[in-house]
């Protein structure tokens, strides 16, 4: 059976619908405007974003199951991110690439804090076990993390930072071949190359939080900086 379909006047459709709106909302750059009639007057007025909010709050809104380890996500009009937490764990089998050669070795690793912010992604230590905000925050013990915290993937193309794509990330940086970019600043006992501490730690049962190096604030290099910090800096519109 055929069917001949005419195409759709936006137009027409809006013309036809005039008499059944009620309020008509102009979003600008930064700002909403609404546009309503009033006593046979139209009226317009700006409103805030959380005005804008609160009209849509009522939509049923599910994120779905949620990742293990996910510990905050949210968005604002320049990005959108994601904190997940890895826990302590031990038998990790990580891939040194020295010279066109590959070495396996398995190592025990600190309770991490991945960060995603778009297509960007940081990666931080922390010595609790647990996911704490109040955490003070080191320096990941690995290779290809730059002095601010940030990942290189090299040629990789990494997702935008989202719920179903944090594993992948984390999978894509833990299971790729780290080299000696970035190794310097990592280990207190070694503090040119995190590699030489890798080596110290095979078939070891935990991490030596003592090895880990503290990050400081800017102001002053003795006042404590928090996961929490960390990731209000980098969320901030």
């Amino acid at each position: 059976m055929n069917l001949s379909l005419t195409p759709l006047n936006p137009h027409a459709l809006i013309n036809s619908l005039n008499s059944q709106v009620l309020c008509t909302l102009i979003i600008l750059e930064g700002q909403y405007l609404i546009r309503y009639q009033k006593d046979n007057q139209t009226l317009t007025q700006f409103i805030s974003s959380e005005a804008v909010r609160n009209a849509f709050s009522e939509l049923p809104i599910d994120s779905g199951f949620l990742s293990p380890g996910i510990v905050r996500i949210g968005s604002h009009q320049k990005a959108q991110w994601i904190v997940k937490f890895i826990p302590p764990s031990r038998h990790n089998l990580l891939t040194l690439e020295n010279h066109s050669q590959f070495q396996m070795i398995s190592i025990p690793l600190p309770g991490l804090v991945l960060i995603g912010v778009n297509h960007q992604y940081y990666l931080w230590a922390i010595k609790s076990k647990q996911f704490d905000p109040q955490a003070q925050v080191y320096n990941a013990p690995f290779p290809n993390i730059n002095f601010n915290g940030r990942i290189c993937f090299g040629s990789n193309p990494v997702p935008t930072a989202l719920a179903t794509t944090i594993n992948d990330v984390w999978n894509l940086f833990i299971q790729t071949p780290f080299n000696g970019d970035s190794v310097s600043g990592k280990s207190r006992k070694f503090p040119q190359d995190i590699r030489l501490q890798w080596a110290k730690l095979v078939n070891t049962k935990h991490y030596l939080l003592g090895d880990l190096i503290a990050i400081s604030d800017s102001k002053s290099s003795k006042q404590k900086v928090t996961i929490a910090e960390v990731i209000e800096c980098l969320i901030k519109p």
